[in-house]
């Protein structure tokens, strides 16, 4: 019975598998370029084929006891030329298709980066040097990260000195 049991665990020992998943890729607008792990695939609409790989790891760390070794395929699309808009990257890994077909990516490459709107309000109650220093050191901050325009930081900072 022992032979049997580790003549079956030779026989899964370094065993793999391997599949591809091809993906359609689109855009919104179309003829993006696109890149899978920094290799140029073309403009949009296209596929990419992608490799599954699986390997024998037992049933004691997978419940199925097989692995995906061939790990996430960072797949990035950047807008037309002549088009405003942000790149986008989506990390796909072809081990997780689990559907019928060929499975589909799509960017939206029209939206544009967004900065917070909120006003904040800062106000202090003791005229301090270092209760001022340090508000104005928290606007500078708001300001730096983006939270809240140049002219905002002026209108507070005139506020706090006066």
């Amino acid at each position: 019975m022992k032979c049997i049991v580790i003549i079956v665990s030779l026989a899964f020992c370094g065993c793999a598998t391997s599949t591809k998943v091809t993906y359609n890729i689109t855009s919104e607008p179309t003829q993006a370029p696109v890149d899978v792990n920094g290799v140029n695939m073309g403009a949009t609409p296209t596929t990419a084929t992608l490799e599954c790989s699986k390997q024998w790891v037992g049933l004691a760390y997978s419940p199925d006891g097989w692995a995906s070794a061939s790990g996430k395929y960072e797949i990035k699309a950047y807008p037309p030329k002549g088009f405003r808009g942000q790149s986008q990257t989506k990390n796909i890994d072809p081990c997780e298709w689990k559907g019928g077909g060929n499975p589909s990516i799509q960017f939206d490459l029209g939206l544009e980066k967004v900065t917070p709107t909120q006003k904040i309000e800062i106000t202090t109650t003791d005229n301090s040097n270092s209760n001022i220093q340090k508000s104005i050191e928290a606007l500078k901050t708001l300001r730096n990260t983006g939270v809240i325009t140049e002219e905002e930081y002026k209108a507070k900072l005139l506020e706090l000195v006066q």
